[in-house]
């Protein structure tokens, strides 16, 4: 097994890094793997590459199976590696990657009576992959591959070739220990592994979503003949890229460490239903109201068309505009609904 070991310094990456952010008080460290195939009775791993960080800098440490024969040390190494971590952070490797590699430890016990100490089961997963996709129709993503939301991210790397294309290059270097093979196939898991840090970019438009913020003002505006109410937000963790997105005539622009929500304002009547049905009785009110999508359960009141609709409105009363945590409530559930958005 070779170990190859190359620092990642901070200035590169700081503006994406928000894993210590996202992760407060964690040790976090990232992984992928390369391998022969898909299926792991039928295929080996012959890559592990690591994301580690040390002082302010990330190290990127390829684990490489160089003779063919290296895949039970190079896994003991990693599982070494990674027992001083607490997250351990993929793409797609929920799916794919740790599964693989547990059948893979499995299939070599079998077959060689070699045993692990699955270090899977000491340290937290998470997945990229997983974290970004509610958000693909709000982001404008035409997919969910990386090299995809590396682009989105400002990030647009040439690949001369892709994981399966590069298996017989690998074999290749096992059989006539060409320096060209060898340098193609670890520069793929190498750019993978410098992509995934600039990947934690998607870890502010997450924290984003999740409500990490705070009101800085809010008003209403005639905007072409049309009142809107606008709130503008403190993000907590500044974002790397512009996001503009809308869903049902509410909208939400936020760049760097600010966000904005415009909301259409409805002037009229609307009931606030004393049970589920029409008949359980109702309060009418006469007045301004702002959408509130999806099963609001915050703590407005929420008036409705219909006792049985999902979605309703917030009164534009004294009661919400007098109390900053209402507003902030309502925001957070405005942007989390404009960003889970799936255009349906």
């Amino acid at each position: 097994m070779e170990k190859i070991v190359e620092t990642i310094p901070k200035e590169r990456i700081e503006a994406y890094d928000h894993t210590a952010a996202y992760f407060p008080g964690k040790k976090v460290c990232m992984f992928d793997i390369e391998t022969t195939g898909l299926s792991p009775m039928n295929s080996f791993t012959y890559i592990i590459g690591v994301n580690i960080k040390v002082g302010d800098d990330w190290q990127i440490i390829q684990l490489f199976n160089d003779d063919g024969r290296s895949e039970p040390e190079m896994i003991n190494a990693f599982f070494d590696i990674i027992s001083d971590y607490d997250v351990l952070v993929e793409f797609n490797g929920d799916r794919f990657d740790i599964p693989y590699i547990e059948k893979r430890m499995n299939a070599i016990t079998n077959k060689f009576h070699i045993k692990f100490d699955n270090g899977f089961n000491k340290i937290r997963s998470f997945d990229l992959m997983k974290c970004i996709k509610p958000y693909k129709y709000a982001l404008g993503l035409p997919n969910i591959k990386q090299k995809t939301i590396e682009k989105y991210l400002g990030i647009d790397r040439v690949d001369t070739f892709n994981g399966g294309q590069l298996i017989d290059v690998y074999l290749n270097f096992l059989t006539t220990d060409d320096a060209k093979s060898r340098e193609l196939v670890l520069r793929h898991n190498r750019d993978d592994m410098e992509g995934m840090l600039y990947l934690g970019g998607v870890l502010a438009i997450d924290m984003m979503t999740k409500g990490n913020l705070s009101l800085e003002n809010f008003s209403v505006k005639d905007i072409a003949g049309k009142l809107f109410f606008i709130m503008d937000m403190n993000l907590e963790t500044g974002l790397t890229k512009h996001i503009s997105s809308s869903s049902y005539g509410a909208s939400i622009d936020a760049e760097d460490d600010w966000a904005g929500l415009r909301i259409p304002i409805f002037a009229g009547k609307l009931n606030y239903y004393l049970g589920t049905k029409e008949k359980d009785g109702a309060i009418t009110k006469d007045g301004y109201f702002v959408t509130a999508l999806n099963n609001y359960s915050g703590n407005s009141a929420l008036y409705k068309d219909s006792a049985r609709s999902k979605s309703g409105y917030v009164m534009l009363d004294d009661t919400f505009l007098g109390n900053e945590d209402l507003i902030v409530e309502y925001a957070k559930h405005m942007i989390y609904e404009i960003m889970k958005y799936n255009g349906k």
